[in-house]
């Protein structure tokens, strides 16, 4: 497993990650309920991605 991050709550590109990992595993599914929960759980992370973005400055996003 990776290692986890500091400040993973804060940090946008850890919920992308996730949401790429998520999507990783929908394609390894072959039953389209259980595909279509994770893609779903992916959308949520990405959106909390964005949400994170949009409440950061481009100040903040310079000091990581």
């Amino acid at each position: 497993m990776d290692e986890p991050q500091t400040n993973a709550a804060l940090d946008s590109d850890h919920y992308r990650d996730v949401a790429r990992k998520l999507r990783e595993l929908a394609r390894q599914f072959r039953f389209p309920g259980a595909r279509k929960e994770l893609l779903d759980l992916a959308l949520r992370y990405e959106c909390r991605a964005d949400n994170l973005d949009a409440r950061t400055t481009p100040a903040d996003r310079n000091q990581t």
